[in-house]
């Protein structure tokens, strides 16, 4: 049976290959998305390159070049000398799964007769431990969303887990040495593009930002707090809910890391309230943050307050502050200035001259202190 064309599928299994990194472990990541016919508007073949989550090279059937992304800028001889390579390996690459894929299809359409469109995804990983400095390599094909071939690096072997598959893998195990450089990365490959991109990508860093949301009761279903967490990066990230000053294990749901449309990431961990609602915080972990949490909390009454809130309204009472000192001290110079002034005395005899002399005296002391 030849399998249905499901975007939805090709989501959830990027998604599912993407869905746990620990901390101290690198992720490279090469994939190709292949086309079985031409579609307006878009490249028949297009091959991305991965390393922490974060694109640095984009290579299309149109255009026929490899571009960096992100920003990204190759600094070293080395690291120009491999990217000004990587359009040749991309040129040699992607004719030859086109013409694989081609004999792929016409498989699943002789065991299940077609015309729909049929994509194919390539995907190549590998995860670097730090510590150890052991490598874990995988290499995977899916055929609309459904996967298809994958190939075991420590036995050297194509496995198929759709029948159309079959003989393709038969194919590629027999030519193993001519196709290995094509089947996954090697450990050294994997570790010398790591190692070239990580400082780059540490320089991308972004702090998380935090939203609580509540959601009324509905269905049986008691009101619960939402902990949207987004923008930030890099991809690790620890988000949890306390309840008065408990972590609340087991209760939590999560949408699990999902990717923005920048280099950044969001989640969402949502909590039930319960029938008597107590304090909730959401507490977010992020290299970003360095040894200090971000903690928003709700009280019971519903009001919310964000990761900083205290901070910010400790600040904006200490400039009040300030701002009163300094009025009340302007208060009390103005007061005195005024006490200083001349006044002529009220029981000194009135005559012309005397009267005139001490107008002349007071305008010339107020005109003075205007100056």
């Amino acid at each position: 049976m030849a399998p249905q064309t499901n975007p939805i599928l090709l989501v959830s299994w990027l998604q599912a290959l993407c869905s746990v990194i620990l901390a101290g472990v690198h992720h490279y990541s090469r994939s190709q998305l292949i086309l079985s016919q031409e579609v307006p508007g878009l490249p028949k073949t297009q091959d991305m390159l991965k390393v922490n989550y974060l694109m640095f090279t984009y290579y299309d059937s149109t255009t026929k070049r490899l571009t960096t992304r992100n920003g990204y800028n190759p600094e070293t001889q080395e690291t120009q000398e491999w990217w000004r390579g990587g359009n040749t390996r991309c040129q040699v690459w992607n004719p030859w799964i086109e013409t694989e894929f081609k004999v792929l299809v016409q498989a699943v359409n002789a065991s299940s007769p077609g015309t729909e469109l049929y994509y194919m995804q390539v995907l190549h990983t590998c995860d670097l431990d730090e510590a150890t400095g052991a490598t874990t390599i995988v290499t995977r094909l899916a055929l609309n969303g459904e996967d298809i071939l994958h190939y075991q690096r420590d036995q050297k072997q194509w496995y198929h887990t759709h029948p159309a598959a079959q003989r393709l893998a038969e194919k590629w195990n027999q030519g193993r040495q001519k196709l290995e450089g094509m089947n996954t990365p090697s450990p050294q490959i994997c570790r010398f593009l790591i190692q070239m991109t990580a400082p780059f990508s540490a320089q991308k860093t972004a702090k998380p930002n935090v939203h609580l949301s509540l959601n009324p009761a509905s269905q049986g279903q008691l009101q619960s707090l939402a902990c949207h967490v987004t923008g930030f990066y890099p991809r690790d990230i620890e988000v949890t809910w306390e309840r008065q000053g408990q972590t609340a294990e087991g209760e939590q749901q999560t949408s699990g890391l999902r990717p923005n449309k920048d280099h950044t990431f969001q989640i969402r961990v949502k909590i039930e309230l319960g029938e008597s609602p107590a304090e909730h915080v959401c507490v977010v972990r992020h290299s970003s943050l360095g040894e200090t949490p971000l903690r928003a909390a709700w009280a019971p009454s519903g009001e919310k307050v964000a990761g900083n809130t205290y901070i910010i309204l400790a600040a904006a009472v200490g400039i009040l502050l300030v701002f009163g000192a300094g009025a009340l001290w302007f208060y009390r110079r103005r007061k005195e200035y005024k006490d200083r002034q001349y006044r002529p005395p009220c029981n000194q005899p009135a005559s012309a001259d005397s009267s005139s002399a001490g107008q002349s005296s007071a305008s010339l002391s107020i005109s003075e202190a205007k100056q």
